[in-house]
């Protein structure tokens, strides 16, 4: 098969036989070049007209080098180019058209070549902001921009193999999921909205200042959002695509991006944010994270790592790392010596929050980094407890924040929780004590705000109820649910598991077959049955009971604060921008 235009590139032949570098690579070593550039002139240069319209064509160029390398390679993926190693082995002949454009995102260099476009185009918002010292914020971007093409050029996206192959390998069926062609996009951009805060951090001075909170304010939302649907989506692709029946499994890939969203969470609830820390902690955790999935170091204890190292993107990464803990350090100890003795008062609400969601992110941190260094295996009831802890203490803060409805109402709202209990325990016929009472404490809040008749304004209520149904519906789907076995005689077409009729025929097409029902999904593990001596086949199976309160609890959670911006844009479309209405003084009370 021969390529349209081939006969107008060279590609350099590797000593490795077989195997070729096409010159699509070094228009993505041309753009990092460029934006190193950009990175120079804005931290070299007076704010002279000259230099910033040089500035701007340079990125102008660089972003469009990634751009046409990106369309390039889904134009070479739809095409079915097997001549190239990723198309080859990611693509097949018989895979759906929008399968052969999410495949950009199925490997480690069509993922990274996803990022340094995201980064391209992000870069213009970053080059519109009217803020303090706007060459070193966009410096510190182009640098960043700089090591994620540098990390592109040299996992070789565009590499060139012979012979020649009539098909090629194609994507797994876990991939070939809707969910999964959103899923990657939306970490990426929260990832390259990520760098966008941690340049920020560069308005940040002595005296402070409301501009320079207000835009860091805004891309901390920016980043939460996007990282909040990313985990969301890769969630409820894990549910139904991975076989094993459950949307989180603490795996350290998937922790590595739960931390920074916790943390971004916990800033959030703060008063102040023009702080170094607010900006440079999530951004750095997230490159820990992307460490962890491309250095090959977790190839044996994550679904999610890509097998193979790349010593370039993990010693990049980790000099950035030890870079940004260095400076925060350096940051702490100047601070604590200037420090006078005017301590504010630790346990006001947004500070209580701050404390409790970062020590939770910190503990299931430690859960995740210590089995590489002691090399051990953190079990699951370690991440369980830590977990039972935090619904205890969130809960709890939720009543005292509205400590006067509770003493007022104290009364109504035990007994409104213990009819909600009753009615789940009814449902799920469950009586382990420990998740009942669990469970009791997380309705007492929702139990209060109904005693109380939602006093408050709903832009503080929905953000919360949302959590509190994400937590019943995984303490419902994950210790309230039964095991159990059917069987499936000789010569039946369908069995019946809790009153529904399924096909043996939709069984045999899949390891697994999700029922959802109106309160319960049924997990039918049809891989794992054992054939019994008569002929037929014992089957297991699991119920996960209020797991539908996880999903809307889950997705409240990150689309309502969304929400709230779009209707507050809407109403003022003339006055500000979307992203100046993401740090709306009005929005402060769905996180507070």
């Amino acid at each position: 098969m021969r390529e349209r235009g081939s006969s107008t590139r060279h590609p350099v032949t590797n000593k490795k036989e077989g195997i070729k570098y096409g010159m699509e690579n070094e228009l993505l070593l041309l753009a990092g070049i460029l934006s190193g550039l950009c990175s120079v002139l804005s931290f070299c240069s007076s704010p002279h007209k000259k230099i910033k319209k040089t500035v701007l064509i340079f990125w102008c160029l660089s972003a469009s080098l990634v751009v046409s390398a990106a369309v390039w390679m889904v134009i070479l993926q739809i095409s079915c180019k097997f001549e190239y190693q990723y198309v080859y082995s990611h693509i097949s002949m018989d895979m759906a058209p929008v399968y052969k454009i999410s495949a950009l995102w199925s490997g480690q260099e069509g993922s990274f070549l996803l990022w340094a476009l995201i980064m391209g185009i992000m870069g213009f918002f970053v080059l519109q902001m009217q803020v303090t010292r706007k060459n070193q914020v966009f410096g510190i971007y182009s640098a960043i921009s700089f090591c994620v093409y540098l990390m592109c050029f040299f996992v070789r996206p565009f590499e060139q193999m012979t012979p020649l192959s009539p098909d090629g390998l194609g994507l797994s069926e876990a991939l070939k999921d809707p969910w999964m062609v959103i899923h990657p996009p939306l970490v990426f951009v929260s990832y390259s909205a990520l760098a966008v805060l941690f340049s920020l951090s560069a308005t940040i001075s002595k005296n402070g200042g409301r501009d320079s909170a207000d835009r860091i304010l805004t891309w901390l939302r920016m980043s939460w959002i996007f990282l909040g649907l990313g985990i969301f989506t890769g969630s409820i692709w894990a549910y139904r695509a991975l076989g094993w029946g459950g949307y989180w499994a603490w795996d350290p890939i998937e922790n590595a991006a739960l931390v920074p969203w916790l943390i971004l969470c916990g800033y959030l609830h703060r008063r102040k944010y023009d702080e170094y820390s607010v900006c440079i902690v999530p951004f750095s955790i997230a490159c820990f994270g992307v460490f962890l999935v491309r250095s090959g170091i977790l190839k044996d204890q994550s679904a999610h790592a890509y097998t193979d190292g790349n010593a370039v993107i993990t010693g990049t990464i980790l000099c950035f790392i030890l870079g940004a803990i260095l400076f925060l350090t350096f940051i702490k100890i100047r601070k604590a010596k200037n420090r006078k003795n005017t301590d504010r008062a630790i346990l006001s609400g947004g500070r209580q929050v701050f404390y409790i969601i970062n020590g939770y992110a910190a503990l299931i941190f430690i859960g995740t980094v210590g089995p590489m260094i002691l090399n051990t295996e953190t079990p699951t009831a370690y991440y369980t407890a830590v977990s039972s802890a935090f619904t205890l203490a969130y809960s709890i803060l939720l009543l005292l924040g509205d400590l006067q409805w509770l003493k007022r109402r104290s009364i109504l709202m035990i007994v409104i929780s213990t009819m909600l209990l009753i009615g789940i325990m009814a449902f799920c016929g469950s009586n382990q004590l420990w998740w009942l009472i669990l469970l009791w404490i997380c309705l007492m809040p929702l139990s209060l705000w109904l005693a109380a008749g939602f006093s408050r304004k709903w832009s503080y209520y929905l953000p919360h109820l949302g959590v509190l149904l994400l937590m019943i519906g995984a303490i419902g789907s994950s210790a309230l649910g039964e095991e159990a076995f059917t069987i499936a005689n000789p010569g039946n077409s369908q069995i019946m598991i809790e009153g529904v009729d399924i096909p043996l025929s939709e069984l045999s097409q899949r390891d697994i077959l999700i029922k959802s029902l109106p309160s319960e999904d049924i997990v039918i593990k049809y891989s794992q049955r054992s054939t019994l001596p008569n002929g037929g086949a014992l089957i297991p199976y699991e119920t996960k009971p209020l797991i539908f309160l996880f999903w809307i609890g889950g997705f409240s959670v990150i689309i309502v604060p969304f929400i709230f911006i779009l209707s507050d844009w809407f109403h003022k479309p003339k006055q500000s921008t979307l992203f100046e209405d993401l740090a709306d003084d009005k929005l402060k009370a769905v996180f507070l």
